[in-house]
């Protein structure tokens, strides 16, 4: 996450310089304008590759809820946890599977 925010504020950076040197509006300003303009696009790039990396590594393992409901069910039976107990946690794995 500290990388994206890096990566944006840079960005940002590049398209304020952009702006300022544009609106000078000399043949100078032109060509440093194209300039930055294609590494705005190139960090814009980096940001979007950054991004999926952070979110794929964010992806949950799949959850055995059938195992799990069944352990529940055990615990249950042997009075290691209360109905009320059990109704809750399966609820939360259930929210967990839609």
């Amino acid at each position: 996450m500290k990388a994206l925010s890096i990566v944006s504020l840079i960005w940002f950076v590049l398209n304020f310089l952009l702006i300022a040197v544009f609106l000078d509006g000399s043949q100078e300003g032109a060509e440093v304008a194209a300039v930055l303009g294609l590494l705005a696009g190139l960090y814009g790039l980096l940001f979007s590759i950054l991004a999926l990396i952070i979110s794929s590594k964010r992806k949950k393992t799949p959850v055995n809820v059938h195992e799990q409901l069944l352990q529940l069910g055990e615990l249950k039976e042997k009075n290691i946890i209360s109905e009320y107990e059990f109704d809750q946690k399966k609820e939360k794995l259930l929210s967990k599977y839609r």
